[in-house]
């Protein structure tokens, strides 16, 4: 099975029922980080609409409570993977690599996966990592 590697703004839009075109019908999975810092920021009422936030804040109220159910109960259809089984790999890689902890993650889950990563923003050094480890990737738009 081959999985797409999503990253915190793909996920929110996969929940909110706006998956980038290149995502429908694809096998999807996010990381830990990422699924974390998509939960700060959609259920934080800060009042400030963000990049992760702002998108959950717009939608109107019976859509907005069906995307935080979402968030709050993950799909199972969404792969999620545990530290548990990509802790070593994360160690192994960070030896190696000059890479925050969310894009190391990313790295090792792409590798456990087998998976294109997604990414909605540029990250030169995760792009490059997984370049170096053989992994794809691309870009949204």
């Amino acid at each position: 099975m081959t999985f797409a590697l999503i990253d915190d703004q793909a996920l929110s839009a996969v929940l909110r029922n706006k998956p980038p075109r290149a995502l429908r019908r694809r096998n999807l999975a996010t990381t830990g980080h990422w699924y974390v810092r998509l939960c700060q920021a959609a259920l934080s009422s800060s009042g400030h609409a963000g990049v992760l936030s702002g998108p959950f804040e717009h939608l109107p109220e019976v859509q907005r409570e069906r995307a935080v159910g979402l968030l709050l109960e993950l799909p199972p259809e969404i792969e999620l993977l545990s530290l548990r089984q990509l802790a070593p790999d994360v160690g192994r890689l960070r030896v190696n690599r000059q890479l925050n902890i969310l894009s190391v993650e990313a790295l090792a889950a792409a590798k456990a996966l087998d998976a294109e990563v997604f990414l909605s923003a540029p990250s030169p050094a995760l792009e490059a990592a997984l370049t170096l480890e053989g992994c794809g990737w691309r870009r949204l738009e």
